[in-house]
């Protein structure tokens, strides 16, 4: 998971960039996605290759899908599924698996820099394993780089939804030396890129959508009302 990729030395960074996004960061996206009700349709699991604490999961749990989390280190906080099916966690290295654990759509926050290129590994590898969506979590610089142009020229988003509110991602290991500070002033801005790998988008068709902050959650635009009115 990420952290405020513009802040600090590379070298204060966590080794395997464990950095927690908030809750409503994937609450949001799920919000603009209809409240996942395509994965419901499909009857597809979620599915977060780099889960770190399970807050991607938590959304698409808290809405009745099935949820698998992945990682190189088990660090997933069960405590806050609560009730109804149980994240279920299965460890591994995403970039040397071969088949996801059930037909899904795969939404994450990649590792961003301990390995150069991760990144854009990750998403690229996602595009390969998911039944339907793959959605990735990363700093709006991100999207403005020559060597993300391949990428986006390659397989261009559905869309691109810009966080307004800027989340703080705090490393994992130290959230709870952090205490109140750990979840507030953030000062990266972030945004969702999401591709649909079954209606592939054309070059220069991208959305882009602004969602708001969180007071006014009841303003999110709809993904799919809005690729409906340009159709």
């Amino acid at each position: 998971m990420r952290g405020e990729i513009s802040s600090g030395k590379h070298s204060k960074r966590h080794p395997l960039d464990w950095y927690v996004d908030e809750f409503w960061c994937a609450d949001q996206l799920a919000l603009a996605l209809g409240n996942l009700e395509l994965e419901r349709e499909e009857g597809l699991a979620v599915w977060d290759p780099c889960c770190g604490m399970g807050n991607t999961l938590l959304a698409a749990h808290d809405r009745g899908l099935v949820t698998y989390g992945s990682d190189l280190v088990e660090n997933v906080a069960y405590a806050n599924f609560g009730s109804g099916s149980p994240m279920i966690f299965q460890p591994g290295d995403f970039l040397e698996t071969t088949v996801a654990p059930a037909p899904c759509s795969i939404i994450f926050n990649p590792p961003y820099s301990y390995v150069k290129g991760i990144a854009e590994a990750f998403a690229r590898h996602a595009l390969t394993l998911s039944s339907r969506r793959v959605c990735i979590l990363m700093p709006s610089k991100w999207l403005a780089s020559q060597a993300r142009y391949q990428l986006f020229t390659d397989h261009p988003p559905q869309a691109v939804l810009h966080l307004c509110q800027r989340p703080s991602m705090p490393p994992g290991d130290m959230i709870a030396a952090m205490g109140n500070r750990a979840f507030s002033g953030g000062m990266t801005d972030y945004c969702w890129i999401v591709w649909d790998v079954k209606r592939p988008t054309a070059p220069g068709q991208t959305r882009t959508i602004w969602l708001p902050p969180l007071h006014r959650n009841s303003e999110i635009l709809s993904l799919e009302e809005a690729l409906n009115v340009s159709a």
